[in-house]
């Protein structure tokens, strides 16, 4: 049944909320019931889960459900506590909105909060539903709500195409994120088809055109298939994280999931577009995935390398590195993260020696180790070439990229063989093994497996001609020796290799340890800044000292305008030609300008800043070294811009909120100032008209009192239009700046008479006592403006107190300035409206009705701040208000 509420005072919910903001440490959760279009049922399954929770014993209500007519609906509405909805006029028709206000008042544990992409009419706190329901949320109210697939911003466009109907309604995507749980509400189009023909959807004057328009088989058809689709990504992502979360190695094979080994290789181009081809068939996600060697790759290969995964990247494919030595081992490691279940790799060319000493070349290791995970060998197709561009880019061999290390390792053994040449004489043919084994750990800590192993055969080598009987031959002439040389051959290519592996396995985690370091250190300054501004600075500082370059950015702006941001100290004004690439970058949601395919002439790369669902700017980045990125700074920089891209969208949700609050605050108190104003202006306007009437009426007008009267009523309705047009203009001068002071030398008891004689119409009902003592010393102020801020608080006192309440007003010196204290005997200020006593607009409830704007007070402040004082509010024992006037001005001693 509907509860019952009273409408809120304005004041009253704004510090509520606020209250709460400030107090909430725990988010409500989020339930999103998910359908291909209007009409499956998705209203009627969540009204089912909110009967259910109710019966549980949970507090659960309903804010907004539009049931459209549908008796099945509205049958469940009932039973279910409601909030009234909130009455907004918008040209003159009365429109109904969830009243976030009313909910939060009432705090429920759960609320219904239905159509999530509904656009609220003009007027309302949020230009959308769903900043309803993320406030809702962010108050620790948990809520339950419905959407449809057309209404994601990612896949509006989609739509559109295959409709032909404008999506005008949408939502980010990174609200879906924010979800704690998604329903799929589905049917078959058939049936969907069946309940829009039988008045079930819409009503009949809506279904005709409906069904002509947008409810279609082959329409509905695809939109069945986008939310079946969706919903199964996301379940597959809740998966993953769970087998994450557990430590189960996986794969589960739950889902196909490709991953394909990219190489600086011309030939990887192919096995792109073969895995792309694959993906896309079955309908499946794919990664393409670059393992990183500590080698460093020559100039050409890099470019290759750079062109293969842009290609990927292009084409649908999350790319992904990883530091490794090991192919294999980093092909499978992530293989398991990601939970693939199958990985694309080439079919060899040919086979090298040095396949036969490490367990077989990389599709055989694969093979091997690779468990339940399927592997694609692709045959390489033959590049019709010329022959020098082939040469150029076929792979070279191990000795071919290590020859500076076989070269090292050859001197090494030679400086060593020399060594041991001195030290013969002193020592055994044992001990000169143990120098050469001791030479091959130490060389393996600088250079790769290959060339430790050449230098472990030459030891042995030289250890066997220098040193073994019989010298400067290669025979050895005891099984004694012999043993001793094959042991020691073996044992040195044990500990070179180990060693070698181990320092690479400490080289791939230092790499991973300061990519991990890096992206910590740039979430970190995102994270204590505050503002838009720091944010940007703190980019843009990050950027500078990690890439060397300098960088501008480009915002969007509340109508969806590419605009500098015009605080942002980069590079200064950007050129027509380098912002409209930028504009390219930003409509069409990719890389442009320097180094890339499109507009390379720039004099920067311009990469889109893409958050869920919208493209927030763009990002402008000039290398001071004129080179291009190399593939790990850019897969670097595309993580450092799409944590910027989300910081940067929460700061412009969180400026929407604000705006919308302000607004909200704008709009109240206008109605405020309306309300007032149109009130104390009609109240004397009726007195003056009253008065005039009865004055022109003949039976009146020879009375001479009443006549005397009723002109005296006439007077003081007149008297109070003034000050109300007085106070108006008093505040308006204060806030504008442009009240000036006309300092002069002042008596305080002069100011105290002139300010009684205004009153003095207003002191029939009062006792005022005065408390200003003769040696109280001249001041320096403004006296009509003192005189006024004096006013308002005597005025003050009296208006809010009983008649025959003693009104006391006392002054006296302190230090080198004055206090003047007004206090009277009534009933004191609440305690909730002592902050606010001064506020505009601001009348406090102290038990007596009264009427004004609530500027008193106001001006009262204003004035006695100009005066470079301050004024204080309090109560006084054992009832009463007391005001504090403290002035710091000049004084002067009176003249005798």
């Amino acid at each position: 049944m509907p509860g019952d509420y009273s409408r809120p005072d304005p004041d009253e919910l704004l510090r509520s909320i606020k209250e709460q903001e400030q107090a909430k440490s725990v988010h409500g959760r989020l339930k999103i019931f998910f359908g291909m279009a209007a009409g499956v049922g998705k209203t009627y399954a969540m009204l089912e889960a909110a009967h259910r929770s109710a019966r549980d014993g949970v507090d659960i209500v309903i804010g907004y459900i539009e049931t459209h007519g549908r008796i099945e609906t509205e049958e469940l509405v009932k039973g279910l506590e409601t909030v009234p909805r909130k009455r907004i006029d918008y040209q003159g028709i009365s429109i109904e909105e969830c009243d976030i206000d009313a909910v939060l008042v009432r705090r429920p544990a759960i609320v219904l909060v239905d159509e999530l992409a509904h656009t609220n009419v003009a007027g309302s706190r949020h230009a959308k539903r769903y900043q309803d329901v993320l406030e809702l949320i962010d108050n620790g109210i948990d809520v339950f709500t419905t959407l449809n697939v057309q209404h994601l911003e990612s896949l509006a466009d989609v739509v559109e195409k295959i409709t032909d109907v404008k999506i005008r309604e949408t939502i980010p995507d990174s609200v879906l994120d924010l979800a704690d749980e998604i329903e799929l509400v589905d049917i078959p189009p058939e049936e969907l088809l069946k309940r829009l023909a039988e008045g079930k959807v819409y009503v009949p004057e809506k279904a005709g055109l409906a069904a002509e328009r947008f409810f279609k088989k082959g329409n509905i058809t695809a939109l069945r298939e986008m939310a079946l689709h969706y919903t199964a990504r996301l379940v597959g992502y809740e998966l993953r994280d769970y087998a994450q979360k557990k430590n189960i190695t996986g794969p589960w094979k739950s889902g196909e999931r490709l991953l394909v080994a990219v190489s600086p290789s011309p030939y990887s181009e192919y096995l792109i577009r073969w895995t792309r081809r694959i993906a896309f068939n079955l309908n499946v996600p794919w990664i393409a995935l670059y393992v990183e060697r500590q080698k460093k790759l020559s100039g050409g290969s890099q470019t290759i390398l750079s062109k293969n995964l842009a290609l990927a990247r292009e084409l649908g494919a999350e790319v992904l590195s990883t530091a490794d030595e090991d192919i294999v081992s980093g092909l499978l490691r992530v293989a398991h993260q990601k939970n693939i279940t199958q990985i694309v790799v080439g079919k060899p060319l040919r086979r090298y020696l040095a396949d036969y000493f490490s367990g077989g070349n990389l599709v055989e290791r694969l093979l091997k180790a690779s468990g339940d995970i399927e592997i694609h060998i692709v045959t390489q197709p033959d590049l019709s070439r010329p022959a020098a561009v082939k040469k150029d880019m076929a792979p070279r061999t191990a000795f071919a990229e290590n020859i500076g290390e076989y070269l090292i390792g050859c001197g090494y053994v030679a400086a060593v063989t020399i060594v041991n040449l001195l030290l013969v004489s002193f020592t055994g043919r044992w001990t000169i093994a143990l120098v050469y084994l001791l030479s091959i750990v130490i060389l393996s800590l600088f250079i790769g497996r290959w060339p430790v192993f050449m230098a472990a055969a030459l030891s042995a080598s030289a250890w066997n001609f220098l040193f073994i009987p019989p010298l400067y031959t290669l025979r050895i002439g005891t099984v004694e020796d012999a043993v001793m040389f094959g042991m020691y051959f073996v044992i040195a290519l044990i500990m070179g290799g180990l060693t070698t592996k181990l320092r690479l396995k400490e080289w791939a985690l230092r790499i991973r340890e300061k990519r991990i370091t890096e992206l910590y250190e740039f979430s970190k300054d995102l994270g204590d800044a505050l503002g838009m501004d720091q944010v940007v600075t703190s980019a843009r500082h990050f950027l500078e000292k990690y890439f060397s370059a300098s960088a501008r950015f480009l915002l969007a702006d509340d109508s969806g305008r590419l605009l500098p941001y015009s605080k942002d100290e980069g590079t200064g004004e950007i050129s027509d030609k380098e912002r409209a690439i930028a504009e390219w970058a930003f409509k069409n949601k990719q890389q442009a300008g320097l180094f890339t395919k499109t507009l390379p002439n720039a004099e920067a790369i311009y990469m889109p800043l893409i958050a869920p669902g919208r493209v927030v700017g763009v990002l402008g980045l000039r290398l001071a070294s004129g080179a291009g990125l190399t593939f790990e700074q850019e897969s670097f920089l595309q993580n450092i811009t799409y944590q910027l891209s989300m910081r940067i969208e929460r700061e412009n949700l969180s400026a929407m909120t604000q705006k919308a609050l302000l607004a909200t605050e704008s709009e109240r108190l206008y109605r405020v100032i309306l309300n007032s104003v149109t009130h104390e202006i009609r109240t004397p306007l009726t007195a003056i008209k009253g008065s005039i009437s009865t004055v022109l009426d003949p039976a009146v007008g020879d009375n001479e009192p009443s006549r005397t009267n009723l002109l005296h009523e006439t007077q003081e309705a007149t008297e109070r239009m003034i000050r109300l047009v007085d106070s108006l203009l008093d505040m308006s001068r204060i806030e504008s700046g442009k009240l000036s002071l006309n300092l002069d030398w002042n008596d305080f008891s002069d100011i105290i008479n002139t300010t009684l004689n205004r009153l003095e119409p207003h002191l029939r009902n009062n006792i005022i006592s005065i408390d200003c003592p003769e040696e109280i010393p001249l001041v320096l102020v403004d006296y009509t403006l003192m005189a006024q801020a004096l006013y308002c608080l005597v005025h003050n006192a009296i208006v809010h107190t009983r008649p025959g309440t003693p009104v006391r007003i006392a002054v006296k010196k302190a230090g080198k300035g004055i206090v003047i204290m007004v206090e009277d005997e009534g009933p004191g200020l609440p305690d909730e409206d002592a902050p606010r006593i001064f506020d505009k607009f601001f009348r406090s409830d102290r038990g007596v009705s009264h009427s004004g704007l609530g500027l008193g007070l106001s001006i009262c402040r204003g004035i006695i701040e100009l005066h470079g004082g301050s004024v204080i509010a309090e109560n006084k024992l054992p009832h009463g208000a007391r005001f504090i006037m403290t002035l710091h001005v000049q004084i002067k001693e009176k003249k005798e």
